[in-house]
């Protein structure tokens, strides 16, 4: 009888071992799903943010692309201008010249539709010095 329950106890120990054992691994399983889990919704959350910049950038380049995007730079930009087109520029009066008429007589002429011929190097010379 002692024989019998010498067994019994090696066995009980062996499946408890196995069990705790089992647990272990389990559990192991589990924090590493869970983990996985969480870097899986971290990397779509991070692609959606991508797709969103992607739509934007997109948007951007279409609009970049346009005619009127393109017009609208060759005007504010490089001054130019389409034929048939009347451009007015109004200049704000200082107020030390608000009653020297000479800078609004040249700037009215400018409007009236007489073409300045003066090359663009000279008129950034004229801003700057």
């Amino acid at each position: 009888m002692m024989k019998n329950g010498w067994w019994v106890k090696i066995i009980i120990g062996i499946v408890f071992l196995f069990s705790v054992w089992v647990i272990l691994v389990s559990s192991q399983q589990i924090k590493r799903n869970y983990r996985i889990e969480e870097e899986v919704a971290k990397l779509q959350s991070e692609a959606e943010t991508i797709r969103h910049e992607n739509e934007t950038l997109a948007e951007k380049i279409t609009y970049f692309s346009s005619d009127n995007f393109r017009e609208q730079e060759a005007k504010q930009k490089l001054g130019l201008r389409k034929s048939g087109e009347n451009v007015v520029v109004i200049v704000p009066r200082p107020e030390s010249a608000k009653t020297d008429n000479s800078e609004l007589e040249t700037h009215t002429s400018d409007v009236n539709g007489n073409e300045d011929n003066t090359p663009h190097y000279k008129k950034w010379w004229r801003l700057f010095f």
